[in-house]
């Protein structure tokens, strides 16, 4: 490993930690993928990521564990088969809760805990759909520099993290987060990959970890919004949900979103837009019942 170590480390909770030791003193970034199981985009950059290292002069530490959830990536399920727990909102955690909750706990304490920077790598997974993004807390001037570095054409920015988040995990062990979020549906795009290979490179080499300079990137869009996707817009029926945006679009107030059918075809409900904005998050699986969420939006900002 061109002077570097890996070690590996099984956590508690039962997933595994891989951590490149370079051959000079330098950051720690924690580095996660698969937090969700259904998402693959994440945990195959990780993977890539390490591969890259192999020959690669590296100062400092990262720390990388992907599929962060093992179970919940074997059964390609959003949440752990064990008690049905969803990872991306257990944190940080309880060693003595539900598999879950110790998965959770073993990621903060031996994988966040210390740090310089989290990069949490998700996608859309099976049923949503979502643009090629970084998301950053406003307020963090170290994570707002490695988002730009990260270097995905939009960065949408939050003003707080919701609870349970890896992301808040990080805030409350005071190390500065970022995450990204792409394509999803269970394929993997190359080109979204691809971006997630370089973005976390180039955030390595913003931080002085990598010799190579950070690569210079187009100017991002900026959105602005609470990143809940919890918080959406959520169904009032059981029914079939027929998109008519796409993720990523610009959709003015008032405009149409979605529809809602019953399943002998008749017309329930147009989805609109309450404002204008960026769709960030859209319900590609068509099947829905009522509290599904069928889309989130962000308003256009001017940056931070």
């Amino acid at each position: 490993m061109s002077g570097s170590r890996l070690e590996r480390e099984v956590l508690p909770g039962g997933t595994v930690m891989n951590t490149v030791h370079g051959d000079e003193p330098g950051p720690t970034l924690a580095l996660l993928g698969g937090v969700h199981g259904d998402e693959d985009e994440g945990v195959l950059a990780v993977w890539r990521i390490l591969q890259e290292l192999e020959t690669t002069a590296l100062r400092g530490t990262v720390r990388a564990v992907a599929p962060a959830n093992p179970a919940a990536w074997a059964a390609r399920s959003r949440t752990t088969p064990y008690d049905d727990g969803d990872l991306a909102r257990s944190f940080p955690g309880d060693r003595d809760g539900q598999p879950t909750e110790t998965l959770a706990d073993g990621i903060t304490d031996r994988t966040i805990q210390g740090a310089d920077l989290l990069i949490d790598l998700h996608s859309a997974g099976l049923r949503y759909s979502m643009p090629l993004f970084c998301g950053v807390a406003r307020d963090q001037e170290d994570a707002l520099r490695a988002a730009v570095a990260f270097g995905a054409p939009m960065i949408w920015l939050h003003e707080s993290w919701p609870p349970g988040r890896s992301l808040t995990a990080a805030m409350e062990c005071g190390v500065p987060a970022i995450y990204a979020e792409c394509g999803g549906g269970g394929g993997v795009r190359l080109d979204h990959l691809d971006a997630y290979v370089t973005g976390v490179l180039s955030v390595m080499a913003q931080l002085g970890m990598l010799t190579e300079s950070p690569r210079v990137r187009p100017s991002p869009r900026w959105v602005a919004g609470s990143g809940d996707l919890d918080a959406g817009v959520r169904s009032s029926y059981s029914g079939l949900f027929v998109v008519s945006a796409t993720a990523g679009e610009v959709v003015p107030e008032d405009g149409e979103v979605g529809r809602l059918y019953g399943y002998r075809g008749e017309l329930l409900e147009v989805l609109r837009a309450a404002r204008s904005g960026v769709v960030m998050f859209l319900r590609r699986q068509a099947q829905v019942r009522p509290g599904d969420v069928l889309f989130v939006m962000a308003v256009r900002s001017e940056g931070p």
